[in-house]
Formats: structure tokens, sequence, C-alpha cells
């Protein structure tokens, strides 16, 4: 009898614990902790979602329903359907509260978007204090190539500027100067430079007075450029990657940067070595990286590498220095070698296609640290 009043006290025991079990989650679920917090906190989070997925959280409940439109970032990529994709846009912007600013807008843009909703886009954003615009574009997009510069000029608050054109016969042609005063970082990708009236170089740059990190990838003269001068007394940071050229003539890069603390300069076999000059010393150098894929003459190397010789961190490929070694084999190199008064750290990247004995990178290192005061090298596997 004790025995089985003993079992009927366990299962009791079991069966209480296992309601308790089933009932702790009901009991979480009820409680809507997202809820408790407040609208611009949900927002923050919103602005990390796909600006589609945000906009989808309206149908959670009514307090849900606008909560999209105050959201400062936009994010326009492609879906099924151009058609759906401009309505998309248009009705985003038309719906969106007009009265809160918009920081970041990027915007993918295809060969069939419509150059009216572009422009407007643009045009939305701009009067929305707009900081920070990315721009992806289809440059079969032919009748929107030039049209929607202007606007971008327009817009005086922009901190930031990304044009990333995806073609690889065909850029987009800038306007002779880029007056953003705002602007500090700009990177652009597939354009091409023009000159102002009478003259035979680009100056594009000059009045960008706030302007401190400048990317250039497979960017190019226009024929009537015979030179692209980089003039302004803020940048710090260059970066040029793959510049390209017309076949007509030699291009040639002047740079006038006293503020400049920071270069990369990446040529692969598609581009051109250009010539590169400096209408300073650079005082204020700290970093420089070559990779060049392309074959040239081992003096223009030489030439960058004497304009840089304020450098404290220089780093060059075993591409780059496989060209100087051919000249140093053929005792063809006569150029003096370069002089780097303040060289603390010289790192050499080995590209594996490459092969280079340790005879010959010696050979090569002992030319380049001859006028240095540092001998320590170090080298990179990749």
């Amino acid at each position: 009898m004790k025995r089985k009043r003993t079992s009927e006290r366990c299962e009791s025991d079991e069966r209480k614990k296992k309601e308790k079990l089933v009932d702790l989650p009901s009991e979480r679920k009820k409680e809507d902790r997202l809820s408790d917090l407040p609208d611009e906190v949900l927002k923050h989070i919103m602005e990390f979602l796909p600006t589609r997925e945000a906009i989808q959280t309206c149908v959670l409940s009514k307090r849900w329903k606008n909560l999209w439109k105050g959201l400062t970032t936009l994010t326009f990529s492609f879906f099924n359907g151009i058609r759906k994709y401009n309505k998309y846009v248009s009705h985003v912007l038309s719906n969106r509260d007009d009265s809160t600013s918009l920081h970041h807008m990027s915007m993918t843009v295809f060969n069939s978007t419509a150059p009216k909703v572009l422009n407007n886009a643009i045009k939305y954003a701009s009067q929305h204090h707009l900081q920070a615009l990315t721009l992806i574009m289809d440059m079969k997009f032919k009748q929107t190539r030039n049209s929607f510069i202007p606007l971008v000029i327009n817009c005086k608050s922009l901190t930031f500027l990304d044009i990333y054109v995806d073609s690889s016969s065909v850029s987009l042609t800038l306007p002779a100067s880029l007056s953003l005063p705002s602007l500090k970082t700009l990177l652009l990708s597939n354009v091409s430079f023009t000159p102002k009236d009478g003259d035979n170089y680009a100056e594009p740059f000059s009045r960008c007075t706030s302007l401190t990190t400048l990317v250039l990838g497979r960017s190019m003269h226009s024929p009537s450029t015979q030179t692209l001068l980089i003039s302004n007394p803020t940048i710090s940071v260059l970066n040029m990657e793959n510049i390209l050229y017309w076949h007509t003539f030699e291009p040639q890069i002047v740079l006038s940067v006293p503020k400049l603390t920071s270069i990369t300069l990446h040529n692969s076999h598609f581009s051109m070595c250009y010539k590169l000059s400096c209408t300073c010393d650079l005082p204020l150098l700290t970093e420089v990286k070559i990779n060049n894929h392309v074959h040239v003459d081992s003096s223009i190397i030489i030439h960058w590498l004497q304009m840089f010789s304020n450098v404290r961190t220089l780093t060059i490929s075993s591409r780059t220095l496989d060209t100087l070694l051919k000249d140093l084999y053929l005792d063809t190199l006569e150029i003096q070698p370069p002089h780097f008064a303040r060289l603390e750290s010289f790192k050499i990247k080995m590209d594996s296609k490459i092969k280079m004995s340790k005879d010959e990178l010696n050979t090569v290192v002992d030319y380049l640290v001859q006028n240095c005061r540092t001998k320590n090298v170090n080298v990179i596997e990749c």
C-alpha cells in the first residue's frame, strides 16, 4: 500500500514538473520584448536589414506599419522584373516620411532602369541631406550616361561617393571639375576625365576641399586629355588601380597632394604603367604599396620610388621587382637607385607565379636599399 502511494506521489510530482516546463515557454511567448523598445531603436535595427525586408515589416502590426518610412538608409537592388523595380523605387521614395533626412542611399542601375527613376531618386536624396551615395551602373544603360552627373554634383551635403561602372569597354565621362565641398571619400571606377576648354590636362578634384581619400579604379584619360592632375590640399590616402589609357598617347599623372600619407599603385596586365610625377616631396608620406604586372622600362618604377623618398613603410610585389631584375642583369639600368631617408620597414610580397631565386631577390633588394638607413627586409609569402 505504501509503495502504491509513493508511486502515485512520484507520478504527481513528475506531472507538475512537465506542466511547468510546458507553461514556461508559453509565458515567454506572450512576452514581446521587441515591442518594448522605442521606435528609434527599432528603426536603427531595421537599418541593418535589406530595405525591401525592412519595408515588409509593415504587416506585423499597426505600430510597424509606418516605421520603415523613417529609415535614413535605403538600398535599392534588383529583383525579378525591371518594371517592378522601377515602380518599387518610386513607391518607396513617394511614401517615405518627407520630414526625415536620408543619410545613405545605394542604388543598382540596370540597362532597363528608367532614366526618370534614377534622376528622381538622386533629386529626392539631395533634397533630404544625403551624406553617402553608392551607384552601381550597367553602362548598357546609355540613356543616363551623363544626365545624372549634374544632379550628383549639386548634392553639396555628400561626404561619401562611390560610382562603379560595370563595363570593360565603356566609361562614364565626368565633367572637368567636381565641386563637392563636403566630400571626404571618393571612389570612382571606369570613369574618364575631361579637360577644361582650351587645356590638355584634367584637374577634377581641386574643388573637393574636404577630400581625404581618393580611390581610382579602371579609370582613363579621354582622347583630349594628355595629363591627369590630381591636385588637392587635403587628400591623405590615394589608391590607383588599373589606370587605363587611349592608345594614341602615353598617359601622365601629376600629383599635387602635400598632405598625402598613403599611396597604393596597382597595375594588372590589361592596364598601363603611366608616367607619374609630383610637385612636392610628400613630407607626410608614411606608407607606399606598389604592385605592377605590366612590363615597362625599369626607369619608370625607379622614378616612382624616388618620388617616395620620405616613406616609412614600403611594400613592393615580386612582380615589380622582376621588372627591375631583368634590367639589372642586362646592366641597362643606368638611373641612380632611390634614397629612402626615413624608411623603417621594407616588405616584399612574393607572388607564387613569379619564380625568383634567393640570389635574384638579394640582387634587386641590395640595389634598392643601398642608400637606405634600414637594411631590414621582410619577405611575405602570398
